[in-house]
């Protein structure tokens, strides 16, 4: 499976110490180079930054240029926009995206999609992830909003995925 990533979903994913779940789950995570700046500029954490600047073999930097063909709101940053593109020049499996205006207008252009969450629960379901609740604690005390309705449904979730493995 080929996965085109946007900045937030690599960004938590990293600092909280689960990067190594994109290459479980994916062959390859191609991230635009807009995305590849975002990541490496300064006030970027430095376990994020030194992770990506070592170039892990599932993470590949990929050019993308825009056209006025494909105009996009003006609040859409530059790296979901060629988060955006890259995923329907490359037909990629899936987007990895969180913001809502970048996922709002990939679900208008009919690309399959995911958010950090996502990717945990799925990791969770294939069973490369050990304690689920603690993942999710570490992602919220690390600045990733979770609202805690939605914790909670992820939670019940899990324990009936626990459940029906017994």
């Amino acid at each position: 499976m080929i996965a085109v990533s946007n900045t937030t979903p690599l960004r938590y994913l990293i600092a909280i110490g689960h990067q190594d779940l994109l290459p479980q789950l994916f062959e390859k995570v191609f991230v635009p180079r807009a995305v590849h700046e975002e990541l490496t500029e300064a006030r970027t954490p430095h376990r994020v930054r030194d992770t990506v600047l070592s170039l892990p073999a599932w993470y590949q930097i990929r050019e993308v240029s825009e056209t006025t063909q494909s105009p996009f709101p003006l609040i859409l940053h530059r790296g979901e926009r060629h988060a955006i593109l890259l995923a329907e020049q490359i037909k990629a499996d899936l987007l990895l995206i969180d913001d809502y205006v970048g996922r709002t207008i990939a679900t208008d252009r009919n690309l399959p999609l995911s958010g950090t969450l996502g990717v945990l629960e799925r990791a969770d379901s294939m069973g490369f992830i050990r304690d689920f609740p603690s993942v999710l604690d570490s992602l919220k005390a690390g600045g990733f909003f979770v609202a805690e309705s939605l914790r909670q449904q992820l939670i019940l979730r899990h324990k009936a995925r626990r459940a029906s493995k017994i």
